[in-house]
């Protein structure tokens, strides 16, 4: 209760408040002398009380008076003593530019009506706390758990209060703060550009302090043209912009999107790489002359620039019409390896560049054969020259008539040629073979492998969401339980050191035919562009164990590999759904496939020195000393099933 009293003549250095509580104690509550009222609270509900009030001046005590006064009736269905009903979860939604709808909750019946008060909190960087101003008061039924504030002011923080009331008391209260939305979407800034090339760049910016919902990219020659456009998620702040034109003036601009309303544009203007030669070749090597070869832009050039230079020998340097495509080369040093640059110019800019390094005086190989010709790869043999090379360049053509090259060491004599796919070229020895065909010529994974007839377990390779372009090769077991099983995993003799930083994770590294790890970004891309199951084969002596699980996948790089794993069954127990929804993190607590040296505790695998523990098989201290982690469609039936 509140007390309050006057002063016949004064003043007062303070005053005293005096009274017994419930149990006979006596209680003293001290207040300062230029206070007139005092706020007694912890009183019992429904029992009387006699406060004294004494004044004191210079050391005196005078007085007392006294008063009496009853508290009031605990509100229904709380005992005396017991805390009362509380406020919680309070939310602002529904935000504009001059209104917002605040949300909260109670027990049912607690209060017979709710007090909103809501104001500008002050700027003063004085006060501990923020004192609220121009406060407004909104009363709300005990019925309900929402209201809506209007009239407010666009771009402004709020301070709200709510209050539970019984009757004219206040039982409970809890605060929150709001801000209202600008009245003007604001546009992005720090408009900027890095990794411009020919025909890409990368724009970055930095968003508005307001919410935004998405961010749209623009870009258009900056002569004109049809603009182009692309719209990224609210929390974006790069964009690669992708299909450009070499040599070319943009316009790019960027705009906030908020619900049907754009922010001014954003604009800047960037210049992408002029194209220049490609495919550039040095033909017809002799001990001291060759000739420079290349393929031309698609834009003309007016003169071509040429350099070669080489350590200890003087460099060279001249100039072609824009319409030539070779530039002989005299007066080289005889095995001497150069480096041969050609830039085409245009008016005063450069292209960019094309760079080949050759050796003089190299002989050719000889007796070029294919061997072991299957549907997909050829073994290509041929004799080593009597001057070892550096390294060859192995040509070949494809049925669509484009050229493809591979650069290989020096010393070998022999390539498996596994895919259809420049340095100094001597005089070429030529062969030629022809592949058989397949039911599904370029297979995303080992379950279409399988439907191309392979039936025994080996390396061979895929491709990618089924893009030529995309090959990879990958070990498929074409036995376990039906086949079909793409093998990103495999660890049997410890020969292999698992103790390897993010980017090898990341790229995959070891013999897929021994012990090896397929790498994160081909486990993103195999189970981004279809849905997979996951297998853990383990194996201890004569005992052997397995882990499946109905769905797996990997998240890209930017979500840090994150595993999704669900719906285990097997043998082994389950030792890895514990790590769904974890990143991954090379040489730390790798949370997933693959967990570090380091690791301990949960119920999980870890990898130990010569192999992997599973806790739900043999406990943490076992090692296992042989695992394979393997994945294949979910839709995947085995051929005899099919045929069935």
């Amino acid at each position: 209760m509140h007390l309050s009293w006057s002063v016949a003549q004064g003043p007062f250095d303070s005053f005293v408040v005096q009274y017994q509580d419930t149990d006979g104690q006596p209680q003293a509550l001290l207040v300062d002398g230029n206070q007139n009222k005092v706020l007694v609270s912890g009183l019992e509900p429904s029992t009387s009380y006699r406060f004294f009030l004494y004044g004191l001046h210079e050391g005196k005590r005078l007085g007392p008076i006294s008063a009496e006064g009853t508290t009031g009736s605990a509100p229904a269905g709380q005992t005396p003593g017991e805390p009362g009903p509380r406020l919680s979860q309070l939310s602002v939604t529904d935000v504009t530019t001059s209104s917002l709808r605040l949300n909260w909750e109670a027990p049912s019946g607690a209060f017979d009506s709710f007090l909103l008060r809501f104001g500008v909190p002050s700027p003063s960087t004085l006060e501990p706390h923020l004192r609220p101003l121009l406060q407004r008061e909104l009363m709300v039924p005990g019925t309900r758990r929402s209201a809506v504030l209007r009239d407010l002011r666009p771009g402004t923080l709020y301070t709200l209060t709510l209050y539970g009331l019984r009757g004219p008391h206040k039982a409970d209260s809890i605060q929150g703060t709001a801000r209202t939305l600008s009245p003007v979407l604001e546009s992005p800034r720090d408009l900027q550009f890095s990794e411009i090339r020919e025909t890409s760049a990368l724009v970055s910016w930095t968003p508005p302090p307001s919410r935004v919902d998405s961010f749209k990219v623009s870009y258009q020659l900056a002569d004109g043209g049809e603009p182009q456009s692309v719209q990224v998620d609210g929390r974006a702040r790069t964009q690669k912009l992708k299909g450009l034109i070499p040599g070319s003036h943009y316009e790019v601009t960027v705009v906030s999107v908020r619900g049907f309303e754009e922010s001014e544009p954003l604009t800047g203007f960037l210049t992408t790489v002029p194209d220049g030669p490609t495919q550039l070749r040095a033909l017809n090597l002799t001990e001291g002359s060759a000739l420079l070869h290349w393929q031309p832009p698609q834009t003309p050039v007016d003169t071509y620039d040429v350099r070669v230079t080489a350590p200890g020998a003087p460099p060279l340097q001249g100039s072609t019409p824009g319409s030539a495509v070779d530039y002989p080369l005299g007066g080289l040093v005889l095995h001497t390896n150069y480096t041969a640059t050609v830039r085409g110019l245009r008016g005063p800019n450069f292209t960019s560049p094309a760079s080949i390094t050759f050796t003089t005086g190299l002989e050719a190989p000889q007796d070029l054969e294919a061997k072991e010709v299957t549907p997909r790869t050829a073994l290509l043999t041929w004799t080593e020259p009597q001057v070892p090379p550096t390294s060859y360049l192995l040509s070949f053509n494809t049925p669509g008539g484009q050229t493809q090259e591979i650069l290989l060491p020096g010393g070998v004599t022999s390539h498996q040629l596994l895919a259809m796919w420049g340095e100094s070229l001597t005089p070429p020895v030529s062969t030629s073979f022809t592949t058989g065909g397949l039911r599904i010529p370029f297979p995303r994974d080992c379950g279409e492998e399988m439907q191309n007839g392979a039936s025994t377990s080996r390396a061979t390779t895929i491709f990618l969401n089924g893009n030529r372009e995309r090959p990879l090769n990958v070990f498929c077991d074409m036995e376990t339980d039906g086949g079909g099983w793409l093998v990103f995993q495999r660890r049997m003799d410890g020969q292999t050191d698992f103790w390897r930083d993010w980017e090898d994770y990341a790229h995959g590294f070891g013999n897929i035919s021994g012990e090896f790890w397929l790498g994160n970004e081909a486990l993103h891309s195999l189970t981004k562009a279809g849905d997979y199951s996951m297998r853990v084969d383990l194996r201890a002596g004569d005992e052997a164990v397995f882990a499946q699980y109905d769905s797996f996948r990997v998240d890209s790089a930017p979500e840090y590999y994150r595993l999704h794993l669900e719906g285990y069954h097997g043998t082994a127990g389950d030792s890895m759904s514990y790590h769904s929804g974890s990143v991954f993190s090379a040489r730390r607590a790798i949370d997933f496939w693959e967990p570090s040296p380091r690791r301990g505790g949960g119920g999980s695998q870890q990898l130990l020195a010569q192999g992997v523990s599973w806790y739900y098989w043999k406990g943490f201290e076992f090692s296992v000393p042989f695992t394979e982690m393997k994945l294949r469609p979910r839709s995947y039936r085995p051929p005899a099933a099919r045929e069935g």
